[in-house]
């Protein structure tokens, strides 16, 4: 696999040969600590068939284990101390990159888990801080330094805390991890505050979580310019029902120094939307998947994430609960899973990532109710317009100021089944012509309500079909239930 890197305009990743990289990953967090390696294969292979090209993975995560053993029992640090990292956890996390890369994945690589930093957990517990300011530049240059030579790796600090934990700025902390991941991948001794095009080598980026009290969740929430290190932006929009992810992805999109954006962890299907948990708490959906990931691309995002709640802990049989009500097997096809190849379809023919978020000629909708609020994108031609209905229905699109062609051609987009459609029952071959004419130009969905969501393709020319799913539905093998490993 060849190294990515940031496009020219600072908008997206593209290959070597400067051709848009399709950005759609998935949160698997705890995986070198809780899934065994036959299970690893049988999970890539899954997100492989259904159209995943970049896997979240942490290499230190107490979340679950907080000794982090690996399947084999092996502790990932010896006598818990950062700096004497254990050969053999390293060596199993090692075999899952190279599967990864087999498979043809990235790997988004968090070094540590937030938690190890700021010694607490979401439920109130409190650990020692195995991570700190004296210790953390070495860590950094040893695992960078291990993993130098992969290029499907990309490099992500943080870990669902803020840098501005509880009161207390661990800034420092993640800046001298950044430095020695620069000494260890590139054998340059780099500052977090001085400018050098070396840094263009080592984009990273931070993942922060989304606090409650602030609605704060970029990773440039409490970053400034003046940290060179930092050179994508990771939002976390949160399990939460009511963030508009459309509105932070325009946030960073507008900022002075354009840097690519994309929420990488948006509400995760089947986690509850509100906590504390009770039995009529409702939990995320395709639905929600959907509309966060459409909203996000739509308004200039280069990618997206998916997440379930029961995979990215790895839960097992004996870990179903009211909260996880699933194993992390049988949550692999579910189907906010299972439509991210149709998400994949659309960026990978339209490349939707070089698109530009076109505000102007959608409807103002109720702040109140946002299952109405459409988002849309144009090419950078202007020659295609993509407008996301997360309700379906009827809208009047403003047309007047973005195009003057006499004829335009529609294509009604079924982000469910990943089809064309004439009307809700009937899939179609063939654009409807329309004649522009006057200032608004309305339009009406083949359908209309909740989950009936619909992306409409404007076009000025006509051509045949615009998307077509390449990623199918593999035929099912029969296989045993699948461990994680409890200790």
């Amino acid at each position: 696999m060849e190294k990515l890197k940031i496009s020219e305009n600072n908008r997206y990743f593209v290959h070597a040969d400067n051709t848009p990289f399709t950005w759609l990953a998935d949160t698997v967090w705890t995986m070198p600590q809780r899934i065994k390696w036959d299970d690893v294969e049988y999970y890539m292979k899954t997100r492989k068939d259904q159209g995943f090209t970049v896997l979240q993975i942490v290499a230190l995560d107490p979340e679950q284990d907080v000794e982090m053993r690996n399947p084999a029992g092996e502790k990932a640090l010896l006598n818990n101390n950062l700096n004497t990292p254990n050969e053999k956890y390293f060596e199993y996390l090692d075999w899952i990159l190279d599967r990864a890369q087999a498979y043809g994945f990235y790997v988004l690589l968090l070094p540590v888990w937030g938690q190890l930093v700021v010694g607490c957990n979401w439920m109130g517990q409190t650990f020692d801080k195995t991570v700190t300011e004296e210790n953390v530049y070495r860590y950094g240059q040893w695992i960078g330094h291990r993993y130098k030579d992969r290029n499907n790796i990309l490099w992500c600090l943080g870990g669902d805390r803020q840098p501005i934990h509880l009161g207390v700025d661990y800034k420092n902390v993640w800046r001298r991890m950044a430095e020695g991941l620069a000494k260890g991948v590139l054998d340059k001794d780099l500052k977090y505050d001085q400018k050098d095009p070396a840094w263009n080598e080592l984009p990273i980026t931070y993942h922060a979580c989304h606090e409650a009290e602030t609605g704060e969740c970029s990773t440039m929430s409490y970053w400034t310019d003046d940290e060179a290190w930092i050179h994508y932006i990771m939002l976390q929009s949160g399990h939460g029902a009511t963030p508009k992810n459309y509105e932070l992805v325009e946030k960073e999109y507008r900022r002075a120094r354009t840097m690519p954006v994309w929420d990488g962890e948006p509400a995760y299907e089947l986690m509850p939307t509100m906590w504390p948990l009770d039995e009529n708490t409702p939990f995320h959906g395709a639905w929600m998947v959907r509309k966060r990931a459409y909203w996000a691309l739509f308004s200039g995002a280069f990618g997206h994430t998916y997440g379930h709640g029961c995979v990215w802990c790895s839960i097992s049989e004996k870990e179903r609960s009211d909260f996880n009500p699933c194993t992390w097997y049988e949550a692999l096809h579910y189907e906010g899973a299972e439509q991210i190849r149709y998400i994949r379809a659309l960026l990978d023919d339209l490349q939707i990532m070089t698109y530009q978020p076109v505000w102007e000629i959608c409807p103002e909708m109720p702040k109140d109710k946002m299952d109405l609020h459409i988002q849309a994108c144009a090419s950078p031609d202007r020659k295609t317009l993509c407008v996301y209905f997360p309700s379906g229905g009827t809208a009047t699109l403003k047309l007047d100021a973005f195009w003057d062609a006499p004829e335009v051609f529609l294509w009604w987009y079924n982000p469910r089944d990943g089809k064309f459609y004439k009307d809700e029952q009937t899939t179609t071959d063939q654009p409807e012509s329309i004649a522009l004419a006057g200032a608004d130009f309305t339009v009406s969905a083949p359908s209309a309500g909740e989950e009936k969501d619909w992306v409409l393709l404007i076009m000025t020319e006509q051509t045949g079909i615009p998307v077509k799913v390449k990623f199918c539905p593999q035929q099912e093998e029969a296989q045993e239930i699948k461990k994680v490993f409890e200790w």
